[in-house]
């Protein structure tokens, strides 16, 4: 191992460049900078963990090469984390960028590593595209080529294609789970066509991310020797938000990396592990217990409802509001989110800066008993999570329309994979017969079509200027694609593409309305109230939140009832346990305001109690 230390005067100068003026790292947040040995991180919601983490990456890049040029993996879980702690870093870290490093997610690390070496020891080529989307769309046309039995076989048995894995532990094997067996009977001939159809596939270089995971599998039990070798290159991981790490991340990074010959760090909140984690935090972990999130009031509302209790303290210079329980009915559950609203101007917290107001639950789908919906009936009806891939021109048109704060470069990317779209949908490829990205697209234009590459360059930053000024953009892009793209590459437009650019957008959104929102107004002035999944909002800092009481199994408030009072037992049962994360989750967004909706039923005998140790009650049913 290297014997590298980081002293106090280095963390002393990181903290001018981190902190704003005047603040400091604190004993704990310090500790965690100078760990240099295999140690978990245990940091409560709001901590600034990824500050810490920051400080010590900065500290570390001063120090490099390291001993043998051995390199840095750090690994998040998402684009947007790795963005911003590089744009968190600016210049003063870009060799943590550069070889021998690695700086990216999880699946680009199985994808750089693992995935790509893997298809091309088996296929001789590179991948065209990982990527769900793209993957999904190639299947759903390639599924017509199926016999009309193999067909009628998946949908009785409501089998969707692209549901349909490689399995981990065996690549020849077709599985309905990544750590299933056989779909079908191996030998039958529904089993043999999808298996023919999903190598199709795989040749042409279209995987999903489940695909990328089982060339990995495949390829570190093919050369054992793999571990050694990317053991070798680095001296340091940090993985962060472990607690997202999910059974086969956790597992494929156990097998990449030997921690014998690396320094590995897993930080994140074991509270807050909602996916399908297997993180089991250390017993001899460090801990960051105070959020820079949250006032005191929410901290101490907050520390008992989670599976294993923290010290959690809170941010004292965050005003104190009480935390609020809106107690409803079955005749007032549409009065809640307005309640919340109202509650929010009574505040004054419409007037803060950068304010964001959300009201979460932890089911989302429609059924007998309390969901999302029953609170707000047209959630998830005005559209859903943004894709990349669409049915018609104007959905593109649309996702850019609605995005047209965002840079131009982001906004060209929507525009450029619409033009992609059209040329899948004629079959128009590369000369490896792969579909065109967004780069070798960008590139073939550039070296063999200079003209069209020179308009369509002109034309985007026409077409974003048009956007930004709210102008319908359609019939140019339309114009462009049947009028320069198809000649140019000596095709006619087909029925199917002249489908694509003549539907009409698949969603329709209202004035003002943007999906799943609602709009308060008080008084001439409005708010707008986001209305989400727990799972969606993991992360995120709101200012004020309101926890939706929703049913899975058994109402999640009901059944915590007793840890919103105070008291804390160890959970018995998974429902419980899973009811004490989503709650914990969703309850340790707000920095100023944190309002809960329970039912009377589950409720009402506990109100005194609740109101004892410090909850608002908020009553809006006729007693």
């Amino acid at each position: 191992m290297l014997s590298i230390s980081i002293e106090d005067h280095e963390i002393e100068l990181v903290e001018r460049v981190l902190l704003p003026a005047g603040e400091s790292f604190d004993d704990q947040r310090r500790a965690v900078i100078r760990c240099l040995e295999s140690k978990d991180v245990q940091a409560c919601p709001g901590s600034g963990k990824t500050t810490a983490l920051l400080a010590k990456l900065s500290i570390l890049s001063q120090k490099l090469p390291l001993k043998n040029n051995k390199g840095i993996c750090v690994l998040t879980h998402t684009n947007v984390a790795v963005n911003e702690i590089r744009e968190r870093l600016d210049d003063k870290a870009e060799i943590l960028f550069k070889y021998p490093n690695h700086f990216g997610t999880i699946q680009s690390f199985v994808n750089k590593f693992l995935a790509i070496p893997a298809y091309i020891k088996k296929f001789g080529k590179r991948p065209a595209r990982i990527d769900n989307e793209i993957h999904r769309e190639f299947l759903e046309r390639k599924k017509r080529t199926l016999s009309r039995g193999t067909q009628s076989y998946l949908e009785r048995n409501n089998i969707y294609l692209p549901d349909l894995k490689f399995s981990l532990s065996d690549f020849n094997v077709i599985s309905k789970t990544l750590d299933g067996t056989y779909f079908v009977g191996p030998t039958t001939p529904t089993y043999l066509n999808v298996k023919s159809l999903k190598e199709e596939v795989l040749n042409e270089g279209i995987l999903c991310y489940d695909d990328a995971y089982s060339l990995a599998y495949w390829y570190l039990r093919e050369f054992p020797n793999l571990r050694d070798l990317i053991s070798e290159r680095f001296a340091y991981v940090f993985i962060d938000e472990m607690q997202d790490t999910d059974t086969k991340q956790q597992d494929i990074l156990d097998r990449a990396f030997d921690n014998s010959k690396v320094i590995i760090q897993r930080i994140g909140d074991s509270n807050q592990a909602i996916y399908n984690s297997s993180w089991q935090i250390q017993t001899n972990h460090l801990s960051i217990s105070d959020s820079k999130r949250f006032s005191p009031m929410i901290a101490e509302r907050v520390k008992k409802i989670c599976p294993t209790p923290q010290n959690l303290r809170g941010n004292p210079a965050v005003p104190n509001i009480s935390p609020k329980l809106i107690v409803f009915d079955d005749a007032t559950i549409s009065q809640v989110i307005p309640k919340f609203g109202d509650l929010i101007f009574e505040k004054d917290l419409h007037r803060t800066d950068k304010k964001i107001f959300k009201a979460v639950g932890w089911v989302s789908k429609p059924n007998s008993r309390h969901t999302i919906p029953s609170y707000f009936n047209s959630y998830g009806k005005l559209g859903g999570k943004q894709k990349q891939d669409y049915e018609s021109l104007l959905d593109y048109i649309k996702v850019a329309n609605d995005n047209r704060r965002d840079s131009i470069a982001e906004l060209q990317k929507i525009l450029i994979r619409a033009i992609l779209k059209c040329l899948r949908i004629l079959g128009i490829r590369r000369a490896n017969r792969v579909h065109f990205t967004e780069a070798s697209f960008n590139e073939l234009l550039s070296n063999e079509h200079k003209v069209l590459h020179d308009d369509l360059k002109l034309k985007l930053i026409q077409w974003c200027q048009q956007l930004h000024r709210n102008q319908d953009i359609s019939g140019d892009i339309r114009t462009f694609i049947s009028g320069r793209v198809c000649p140019q590459f000596g095709v006619a437009i087909r029925p199917e593409l002249q489908l694509f650019l003549d539907a009409p957008a698949a969603i329709q959104l209202a004035p003002e309305q943007k999906e799943d929102t609602y709009v308060h107004e008080r008084e001439a002035q409005k708010i707008i109230i986001d209305i989400c999944t727990v799972h969606s909002v993991k992360g995120e800092t709101h200012t004020a939140t309101l926890y939706l009481e929703t049913f899975y199994r058994q109402y999640d408030i009901q059944s915590i009832m007793g840890y919103l009072k105070g008291n804390h037992t160890p959970p018995r049962g998974a429902t419980l346990q899973s009811s004490l994360k989503m709650a914990y989750v969703g309850m340790t967004r707000p920095t100023h305001m944190l309002c809960v909706a329970a039912h009377k039923d589950g409720c009402e005998q506990h109100l005194e109690e609740l109101a004892a140790v410090g909850w608002d009650i908020h009553r809006i049913f006729k007693v």
